[in-house]
This record gives structure tokens, sequence and C-alpha cells, in this order.
């Protein structure tokens, strides 16, 4: 039987103010965040919370409103609450809003993508487990059956190159790249030239790997950061 939710725990100021319902949104997101609500057991009703914040349960709706337009609870008609697991998404979302609305270039995110891909192809070299190398194998086996396909080979060259990422075992690299996708994405797209440079950047794919595979570092980096600059090669090319 799952544990009763312990409001004592919270620890939570009575809420007066004029914003109940963003305060006690707060206060909820840092109990989850502090483990004093956990996604493991049922989420806390109505009546728990309401006692626990001092707030009536017009203020407890608002505030679990607010919660799921976040992305940080699901709620599902006639179903209790739940706690969303982690998601890239509402990150991607923001940043991608705020790129455009900044004039952000694909060359912009380029230069990102030099900075921190590099690192995390290092970091994969020292850090990547079988696994992680049979991923990247099928990703590039797809990316060579789909190369005529412009979607099917710009969705296998992502998938590529997060597997890279994944296996740098680095969660914060991770979030941060996974939050630029539609950028990426992007690039990727408008690089594409189809047959007209198949040898090059499949091969500059494979080397990566290989280093990655050979557990060297310095190639893995130098692998990627070629691979990177012929891609902006590409994007230029494009533009001109």
């Amino acid at each position: 039987m799952a544990k009763a939710f312990d409001g004592s725990k919270v620890n939570a100021t009575r809420l007066t103010s004029a914003s109940l319902s963003e305060t006690t949104a707060q206060y909820i997101m840092d109990a989850i965040l502090e483990g004093k609500i956990s996604p493991e057991e049922p989420f806390p009703s109505q009546n728990q919370l309401c006692e626990s914040f001092g707030v009536s349960r017009t203020v407890i709706r608002e505030a679990t409103q607010i919660l799921v337009s976040r992305g940080i609870l699901d709620v599902q008609h006639g179903k209790r609450i739940t706690i969303r697991p982690p998601s890239h998404d509402k990150m991607a979302e923001s940043v991608l809003i705020a790129f455009k609305r900044n004039h952000v270039s694909v060359f912009d995110v380029h230069e990102v993508r030099k900075l921190l891909e590099v690192e995390a192809a290092g970091l994969a070299a020292k850090r990547a487990t079988e696994a992680d190398l049979v991923r990247m194998e099928e990703c590039l086996t797809i990316m060579e059956k789909h190369y005529s396909e412009k979607k099917g080979y710009a969705d296998a060259d992502v998938d590529f190159h997060k597997a890279i990422v994944a296996a740098a075992k680095q969660p914060a690299l991770e979030m941060v790249l996974n939050s630029l996708a539609d950028y990426l994405y992007e690039s990727r797209v408008l690089s594409f030239r189809g047959m007209e440079n198949m040898a090059r950047v499949m091969g500059a794919h494979h080397a990566i790997l290989q280093a990655i595979r050979n557990q060297i570092e310095a190639d893995a980096r130098e692998a990627m950061a070629r691979h990177l600059q012929e891609t902006e090669a590409d994007l230029l090319h494009i533009y001109q």
C-alpha cells in the first residue's frame, strides 16, 4: 500500500499574498524537487494540499493548472494528478521561441554546436558502453539507407548525434543540446545535398564512431570537429 501524503514534511508558510495560486504552485514545485511529493506515490488530494498550504480548493486547482501548463503535472479526466517524467520538450520550446524572437541564426547555433559536440565526442570515447556503440551503428545504417530522402536522412543524423551525447553520460550537456534540437534539425535539412557528398559525410560519421569505439578521446574530438567544419561549409554553400 502506498504511503499517505504527509503534509507536515512540506513546511509551507500559510499563504496570504494576492498571488496565492502562483505562490502555491511554487511551493508544490519545491516539494516535488525536494522529494517531499514523490512520483512513486499517489499525488496528494486537493483536500490534503488545502490543509497543508492553508488555501482554498480554488487556489489548489489554479496552482495545479499552472504546473500542468509548465509540463510538471499531468491531469487526465477522471484520473488522479500525476507528476510528469522529465522532458526536454518544454525547454526546447522555450529556447526555440527565444531564438526566433532574438533572430538567432542557424550559424549562431552551429557555433555552439561546435563547442559542445566536440567535447561530447571526447566524453563518449571515454564513457560509451557497447549498447551506445550499437545504437550509433544502427543510426548510421539508417542514414545510409535513407540518404536520398531529406527527412529520413536528417532524422537518422539527429539520432546519431543524440546517441553520442547520451554516451557522454553528462546529463547537463545532454539537456542543453536537446534543447537546441529544432535548430540542429534545421541545419541538417539545410546542409543536405543528397548523393553529391554522400561518401564524404558517411565517411566523417564512421570516423567519429571508430574513434569513440577505439576509446581515443583526442581522435574523437578531432573527427567531430572536422565533420562540423565540413557541415558549416555545406551551410555556407547553401547561403551563397
